[in-house]
C-alpha cells in the first residue's frame, strides 16, 4: 500500500476542509490545486468530491477547463433552508385546504411565513404572486370559527405535552348548561370540518382513569390546567380506517339504496381497505373498517332510510 501524503490528517478532516474550500466564493477549484492544498492525491480529491456531491446535490458542479478538472459549489443555487420550491408549493396547498378550519389570524401568520420562506429561497416566481394561491380555492360551507377558541387549543396542546389533567367545562348539544369534566387530553384531530380532542376521563379525585372520551373543541367553554399529571397511552391511531380511534379495528358492511346517497358514497374513500359492490337499481354495498362503531352507526343513521348496516 502506498504511503499517505499526510498521515496525520484524518479523511474526515480533509473532507471538511475541501467542503469549506469549495463553499468559499463559489468559484472554480481545480483538482490539482485541491490535491496540493489538502496534501493528498488527485484520486483522493475525486473520492471526496463524489461524497460532497451526494450530499449537496445540484449545487455541486464540476467540469473540465484547459484539460484540467475543476469543482465548485454554486452558492447562487444553494438553498440554506433545506427546502425546494416544489415543497413550498405543497405547503401552500396545505394552507389553502385548511382555511375552512383555521382562524383568519392563523392563516395570516401562515401566509407571512410562506412568503418569508419564498423570499429567503430567492424564488422570484413565488414572491411575484405567481403562487398556487391564485390557482387553488377552498370553499367551506358551515365552517366553525376557531378564533375564539385559540386560547383553549393552546392549553390543550400544553396539557398533551405535559400529560396534565384539565378541568373542562363542556356544553354538549341540546344541554342548557355546561358540565365540568376531569380530563387528560392525548391528541387533537380534525374530522368533518371540526376539531376534536381525544383523551381519557378521570374520577372526581383524579386518581383513576374511567374511560376514553372526546370533546368537540368549539363546545368547550373553558379549560383549567391542574397541577396533577397522569401518564396515559392513547389507542393506536390508524388514519386509514373510518372514525376516531376507540377500539380495535372492526369491519362492517353498509348497504345504500340507489340514488344520490349511493353516488356520494361511491365517489369517496371512507377507509383505505374499503370494498364497493354494486347492487341492483344503482345501489352499493360498502365494506369498511372502523375503530369507532358508535360513530359508524351515527353516520349510517344520517342517511335515513337510504342506508343500513347488514
Amino acid at each position: 500500500m502506498p504511503r499517505k501524503l499526510d498521515p496525520d490528517t484524518t479523511p474526515g478532516v480533509k473532507l471538511l476542509r475541501m467542503f469549506r474550500k469549495l463553499m468559499a466564493g463559489g468559484r472554480k477549484h481545480f483538482q490539482l490545486d485541491l490535491a496540493e492544498y489538502l496534501n493528498c492525491s488527485p484520486q483522493a480529491v475525486m473520492r471526496m468530491a463524489h461524497e460532497i456531491e451526494s450530499v449537496v446535490g445540484i449545487t455541486f458542479e464540476s467540469g473540465i477547463e484547459d484539460r484540467k478538472k475543476w469543482y465548485r459549489i454554486n452558492s447562487s443555487k444553494q438553498n440554506t433552508l433545506g427546502l425546494e420550491f416544489e415543497e413550498l408549493r405543497y405547503l401552500s396547498i396545505c394552507r389553502d385546504l385548511s382555511t375552512g378550519l383555521l382562524p383568519d389570524k392563523v392563516i395570516e401568520r401562515i401566509d407571512s411565513t410562506i412568503l418569508n420562506l419564498s423570499v429567503m429561497m430567492a424564488e422570484k416566481s413565488y414572491s411575484d404572486n405567481n403562487s398556487v394561491d391564485n390557482k387553488l380555492t377552498f370553499f367551506s360551507k358551515g365552517r366553525i370559527d376557531y378564533a375564539p377558541h385559540m386560547e383553549n387549543i393552546e392549553k390543550l396542546v400544553r396539557a398533551i405535552e405535559s400529560k396534565t389533567v384539565c378541568l373542562v367545562q363542556y356544553k354538549a348539544p341540546q344541554q342548557t348548561g355546561s358540565i365540568e369534566h376531569r380530563f387528560v387530553p392525548g391528541r387533537i384531530v380534525s374530522m368533518s370540518n371540526a376539531l376534536y380532542v381525544l383523551g381519557f376521563g378521570l374520577n372526581r379525585e383524579m386518581t383513576d382513569i374511567k374511560h376514553p372520551t372526546n370533546f368537540a373543541i368549539h363546545r368547550i367553554q373553558s379549560i383549567t390546567l391542574t397541577d396533577r399529571q397522569v401518564d396515559i397511552e392513547m389507542p393506536e391511531y390508524k388514519p386509514e380506517v373510518f372514525g376516531l380511534p376507540w377500539h380495535e379495528p372492526k369491519t362492517f358492511k353498509v348497504r345504500f339504496k340507489g340514488g344520490k346517497s349511493a353516488e356520494y358514497v361511491k365517489e369517496r374513500i371512507w377507509s383505505e381497505n374499503q370494498a364497493l359492490t354494486d347492487t341492483e337499481y344503482g345501489g352499493v354495498i360498502l365494506e369498511l373498517t372502523t375503530q369507532s362503531e358508535p360513530e359508524l352507526q351515527a353516520w349510517v343513521r344520517s342517511f335515513g332510510e337510504d342506508a343500513e348496516v347488514i
